[in-house]
């Protein structure tokens, strides 16, 4: 296969990443941030669904949610 030739979407992986404020400062009085990925989302989950989980997450700690993001992973082909 080279550029130009039909291409397929082969796979496609979902990550929810939650960003939690720790309460703290660093030394630039900046709020130190955690990050905490769960992979294997599955696509086809609503949005909505996605956000409670993080939160549900979330309120497995002591930290608060700073940012949630969903990222999404889509393998093409064919590649040979």
């Amino acid at each position: 296969m080279a550029a130009g030739d039909t291409v397929t979407e082969l796979d496609k992986k979902e990550s929810i990443v939650v960003y939690l404020n720790t309460g703290n400062l660093d030394a630039n009085g900046k709020p130190i941030i955690n990050r905490a990925t769960v992979n294997g989302v599955n696509p086809q989950a609503q949005e909505q669904d996605k956000y409670d989980f993080a939160y549900t997450l979330a309120g497995l700690t002591s930290k608060t949610v700073d940012a949630v993001d969903v990222r999404t992973n889509t393998s093409l082909g064919p590649i040979s």
